[in-house]
């Protein structure tokens, strides 16, 4: 599967508003993308994406769900078992590489200072959340490939992710969603059941799915280790007064859409959350482990590539576009027989100077300029070489901003010695 890459780096502090900054956890974080507009192309189910006006918006883990230091209801703050759930959040920031992290007394959640800040990095994503966040596999330092190739996912490539780590370490729960492939569930299930097995992270301390957890009251709830998905629908039925679990599964039915979620459950039965536990009094108990079910998002739509093309494409002021590449020529040997081809589809002669061309792993200059109108055929070097079954290329302005970038797959290519039109 095809995720995004997109190079930037990750923030926990707002040097100038401090108290206005970020309030780091386990499985999100604020990161400022080198080209925004690769986060605004991303498939999305319903929002745009959030940005400030630093151009820093917020990224969900794929597959990772941390303990909550901090959740709200209604205005009240709630938190799972908070000194496990700082030591997720701690072990994360560490991972990343900020270094010292001082927070403020007053503002337990809020970032002081911090030794080494922003920290590089990038995300490999397919799509929007509900909420504008962007799901990704999250890594530190840089990837070779250009900035928004297309990069297709083997399991192996998990395991430098934070996310793997924070699964491996026993820092978070599993919670696998219907976009998430199966061969990528499967690689992380394994994390988890690694962690669970030798007891790591919260492991050490969590309830057994056998005995289930008694929970009697909000300040219980708040000691307690159990999965976050469950403690974020447990947390408003006590704030609406319940003291036992009589009458949870009528309250979980009450609301399909935020409370009774949609699962596949591991007896391969579409299900829903209540599907999966068992309550009696003030005990609960899960019926299956979270890490074995799959989560069926409210508002899930299949990510689209239409005719090989990413979901939409970059806007950029020159007007100039790719509009065909020709991947595999009949001329032997194929490297300086590839082409691509450009068209200016302004009103104004574009100047190329400065100008790059890439593929996934590698790039060249581009010469001369393209008169309004026109198109120009560049024939690659050994720098850019196509591969015959899927490739992404890129147009780098002078500035190293996109231009244009485009995909494609075994099933978009046509004969040899024909060129692909996009």
């Amino acid at each position: 599967m095809a995720y995004t890459l997109i190079k930037g780096s990750f923030h926990i502090h707002y040097p100038h508003i401090p108290l206005s900054g970020p309030e780091p956890d386990g499985d999100t974080i604020k990161f400022q993308p080198d080209n925004p507009q690769l986060v605004e192309r991303l498939p999305r189910p319903n929002r745009m994406p959030g940005f400030n006006q630093a151009g820093i918006t917020s990224i969900r883990f794929e597959g990772v769900d941390a303990l909550e230091t901090h959740f709200e209801v209604e205005d009240i703050e709630y938190h799972q078992h908070l000194p496990l759930a700082l030591a997720a959040r701690d072990a994360l920031m560490a991972r990343i590489g900020f270094g010292a992290i001082k927070y403020f007394d007053s503002h337990p959640y809020k970032v002081e200072s911090v030794e080494h800040h922003p920290v590089r990095g990038y995300i490999l994503s397919m799509g929007l959340d509900t909420y504008g966040r962007s799901v990704a596999f999250v890594y530190t330092g840089e990837h070779p490939s250009v900035d928004g190739s297309r990069i297709f996912m083997q399991p192996h490539m998990l395991d430098t992710s934070l996310n793997a780590f924070m699964l491996h370490q026993g820092h978070a729960y599993g919670a696998f969603y219907l976009g998430l492939p199966p061969e990528l569930r499967e690689h992380l299930r394994a994390s988890v059941r690694h962690a669970r097995e030798h007891r790591l992270g919260f492991w050490a301390q969590a309830p057994s799915m056998s005995t289930g957890i008694t929970l009697d009251s909000v300040d219980a709830l708040q000691a307690a280790i159990l999965w976050p998905k469950l403690f974020r629908r447990i947390a408003p039925y006590f704030q609406a007064g319940h003291t036992n679990f009589d009458a949870f599964d009528a309250w979980l039915r009450q609301d399909t859409r935020n409370r009774d979620d949609r699962l596949l459950l591991p007896t391969m039965e579409v299900g829903n959350l209540h599907d999966m536990i068992r309550a009696q009094g003030t005990t609960l108990r899960l019926m299956f482990a979270p890490e074995d079910v799959v989560i069926v998002p409210d508002d899930y739509i299949l990510p689209a590539t239409v005719g090989g093309v990413l979901p939409a494409r970059p806007r950029h002021p020159s007007g100039v576009r790719i509009i065909c590449a020709l991947v595999n020529p009949i001329e032997r040997p194929e490297h300086g027989n590839e082409t691509v081809t450009l068209l200016n589809a302004s009103n104004t002669d574009i100047a190329l100077t400065g100008w790059r061309i890439a593929d996934a792993k590698g790039s060249q200059a581009i010469d001369g300029g393209i008169a309004r109108g026109e198109t120009l055929r560049i024939h690659l070097s050994s720098a850019v070489k196509l591969n015959n079954d899927r490739d992404t290329i890129t147009v780098l302005d002078a500035d190293g901003q996109i231009v244009d970038q485009v995909a494609y797959e075994p099933k978009d290519l046509p004969d040899e010695g024909v060129s692909v039109t996009f």
